[in-house]
């Protein structure tokens, strides 16, 4: 059975819902055992609703600048409507090497043999009751349903999200954990590895609310098998959807398959006969994902005439905490010499940048990567910085496998 998990446990971060100046503490719902219907703007290219200003950009970009400017940009529907999205689908997923997964996500779920009538009934009557739980109210529900067992899953997915907490329509800074979306959530979240194929089809869902969701379930879930649909959802026509798959994804820097899935996104940035969104939605990903191997096919998209060449210069930019404008010559050499040092020895390279912004860049991604920033400020002079500098040289020469 599942280790049992009271409904108030964990970091308080975990257990809160985002909404904000929300009046109680659970959302209300006609039937707790349904998702709620969700009231989306008008229009057929949809997002979430975070307030105005960087929100996940800042979490997700040192530069805030290439934030910005990916909203904009991924904001536009593709210029050939679906038969763009179906052609870079088709492209990522060719390209999608993962070696004994190439198959993930690809077929249906194995269904458990039918249980009977008063098993889903019970599970059911479980839901229900589970729903009425605020996020740090301990349910007995939650206990029982993981004790059912496994046999539960089916019945549980076709439930899924449940009584929501948190709601991805009213204002909130970043959306939480997927634990602390719904009791439901939380309990797919507690049974691990085994609710990941069904995560997985619920990444594949007609009902994009399902697909959001159910992308916040699967950054606590990192697992092979729902890489490939996290990736589909990259290029999602819902740009919450795509933007809560970029967030799981980050997670999954050291999960299997992810290596294969950046070589594939740097196919697709590259690949001409590409629309131009899902070019710009590959270049995102990439950066997200720190993928500084991308730096040598980016390199020649500099001098596309389109919005394509100021993508690549802002994402080599904050890659490599270098600025060479639009020259490809100089990228190139920069690159022929540093391509064999880590991008942490770049970011520390750079702190003593004559660029404000570069400094600024390379000192918010190496407190990331060292958990610690030695006190350092973008505007301290020149020889505080460079003392900063060797203490973050120091620092990396302690490292046992150095690691971008």
């Amino acid at each position: 059975m599942y280790p049992i998990e009271s409904m108030g446990s964990g970091s308080k971060s975990d257990s809160t819902y985002l909404i904000k100046n929300a009046p109680s503490d659970r959302v209300d719902a006609a039937n707790p055992s349904d998702a709620p219907e969700s009231n989306p703007p008008d229009g057929r290219w949809r997002t979430s609703n975070p307030p105005p200003g960087d929100s996940l950009e800042a979490k997700w970009w040192p530069d805030p600048e290439l934030g910005r400017a990916f909203r904009r940009w991924t904001g536009i529907p593709p210029a050939r409507g679906e038969a763009a999205k179906a052609t870079s689908m088709k492209f990522l997923v060719e390209h999608l090497s993962v070696g004994s997964l190439s198959a993930v996500g690809t077929a249906p779920r194995s269904l458990l043999p039918p249980e009977p009538p008063d098993f889903t009934a019970r599970v059911h009557s479980t839901v229900t009751r589970l729903g009425t739980y605020g996020p740090n109210e301990e349910a007995p529900e939650h206990a029982a349903l993981l004790a059912m067992g496994e046999d539960v899953l089916p019945i549980l997915a076709d439930l899924f999200p449940g009584r929501l907490w948190f709601s991805r329509w009213e204002p909130h800074v970043q959306p939480p954990r997927g634990r602390s979306v719904s009791a439901l959530c939380r309990t797919f979240v507690r049974f691990g590895n085994a609710a990941s194929p069904y995560v997985a089809e619920l990444l594949k869902s007609d009902d994009p609310e399902v697909r959001y969701y159910a992308t916040l379930v699967a950054a606590e879930l990192p697992h092979p098998l729902v890489i490939e649909p996290l990736a589909a959802a990259l290029f999602d026509d819902d740009q919450g959807v795509s933007r809560g798959a970029l967030y799981a994804l980050e997670v999954f820097q050291e999960q299997e398959g992810v290596e294969g899935l950046k070589e594939s996104l740097r196919a697709l940035a590259v690949a001409s006969d590409s629309d131009q969104r899902s070019r710009l939605l590959a270049m995102r990903a990439l950066a997200v994902l720190r993928d500084e191997s991308c730096v040598a096919s980016l390199i020649p998209v500099l001098t596309a005439h389109s919005v394509l060449g100021e993508a690549a210069w802002r994402v080599l930019r904050m890659l490599t905490a270098q600025d060479f404008s639009a020259s490809e010559a100089d990228w190139s050499a920069w690159y022929s010499k540093n391509r064999d040092r880590a991008r942490v020895e770049w970011l520390i390279d750079s702190l003593d940048h004559y660029d404000r912004e570069i400094r600024a860049i390379a000192s918010r991604d190496l407190k990331r990567a060292s958990a610690q920033d030695y006190g350092y400020g973008v505007d301290m002079p020149s020889e505080q910085r460079q003392a900063i500098q060797e203490r973050y040289r120091l620092w990396w020469s302690t490292q046992d496998e150095p690691g971008s």
